[in-house]
């Protein structure tokens, strides 16, 4: 009984599925046959063969050939389906012609796939209300017959302002794109004020990133730890002293920068790396010979929201330990050692060069 009943389920199933089928095909038919030969519809036929004829082709440059017609022949269905419609948009009761619009982004869609002029998805959309505004103005300069003629006043005026509207539509796109560039390069910046930027805004208020400049410091104390581990408190003395040099013997800050930024990033964000910048001062108490104190300031040297850019300070004080037990003067110089304590990193304006 089940094998019977499975066996009429699938019969008529099919059956009705072949019935549905050919009254599509025949409503297909009947709609082709009454297309008229001038018309946007045949204009839509003919960019549907084409995409048709370039799926069965396989030489590259063929099908970028033909489809070329299949754009074009798209482009100008879809242009006259929708010539004079509007949108009207709610409560503001404003309305709009939508299709230069949906041709502008067919028309950049088709230079993108065949890589000609507009190179990815960014050129799409910085071009896109260009194109719109050139689908837009050109039927002021068609009149019944085909005929080309002049704009009065009153449609050079309208071609002026679609023109500088679509302009400045571009030029965003364009900008936030260089924004986003200059981010993806620069990500500390992120960690900077744009409560007083008259173009930037974050989208997602909240707590404002931390500046990579704290953990540059973080990687400065442990830098100058590693490099004093083991070194006599005179040593230790010899090391700060040497962090400047002399006009006969250039000092090791700079190379203790690199290594410090290097250990931060590594081989990430080159280019945020050069505009970092460590350095450090070290000052020694005449009047306490035994205590040394040591600077560490991270300097960002890129674009800030304040003239003359931020820096970040961590101060280190160098505290002699002298040997409880000496047996002699010299040995309590020489076995002496000393401790490192560091305040917690803050945030300061550098102090201006003086010209």
């Amino acid at each position: 009984m089940d094998n019977i009943t499975k066996f009429l389920l699938d019969f008529f199933l099919i059956r009705n599925f072949a019935k549905v089928v050919r009254t599509r095909v025949q409503q297909v038919q009947d709609w082709i046959s009454k297309v008229r030969p001038f018309s946007w519809e045949a204009t839509l036929l003919l960019s549907l063969f084409s995409w048709f004829v370039m799926l069965l082709l396989e030489g590259i440059y063929v099908r970028k050939f033909v489809s070329i017609f299949a754009w074009g022949f798209l482009i100008i269905g879809v242009e006259w389906a929708l010539l004079g419609k509007k949108f009207k948009i709610p409560l503001i009761e404003f309305q709009f012609h939508y299709a230069p619009w949906l041709s502008g982004i067919i028309a950049c869609i088709a230079l993108f796939s065949n890589d000609f002029i507009i190179r990815d998805w960014r050129g799409v959309l910085i071009n896109w209300p260009i194109f719109s505004a050139v689908f837009a103005s050109y039927p002021k300069f068609i009149q019944t017959g085909l005929k080309i003629q002049q704009p009065g006043p009153d449609g050079r005026q309208d071609l002026v302002l679609l023109f500088l509207v679509s302009g400045l539509l571009s030029s965003w796109f364009r900008f936030h794109f260089l924004v986003q560039d200059i981010l993806q390069f620069y990500p500390n910046l992120l960690a900077d004020d744009f409560s007083r930027s008259a173009f930037v805004n974050r989208i997602k208020p909240g707590p404002r990133p931390t500046s990579r400049g704290y953990a540059l410091l973080d990687s400065a104390e442990a830098q100058v730890r590693e490099e004093l581990q083991g070194k006599t408190w005179i040593e230790a003395q010899r090391w700060l002293n040497s962090l400047k040099g002399t006009a006969e013997t250039p000092g090791i800050e700079a190379e203790l920068s690199n290594r410090i930024i290097d250990r931060e990033y590594g081989e990430q964000l080159p280019r945020e790396q050069e505009i970092w910048q460590i350095v450090t001062e070290t000052t020694f108490n005449s009047a306490n010979p035994s205590q040394v104190e040591l600077l560490l300031r991270a300097e960002w040297q890129g674009a800030s929201s304040r003239e003359g850019g931020y820096a970040l300070r961590r101060l280190c004080v160098f505290s002699e330990v002298v040997n409880p037990a000496p047996e002699s003067f010299a040995d309590m110089k020489q076995n002496s050692t000393f401790q490192i304590q560091c305040q917690p990193t803050r945030e300061e304006l550098p102090t201006p060069a003086i010209k």
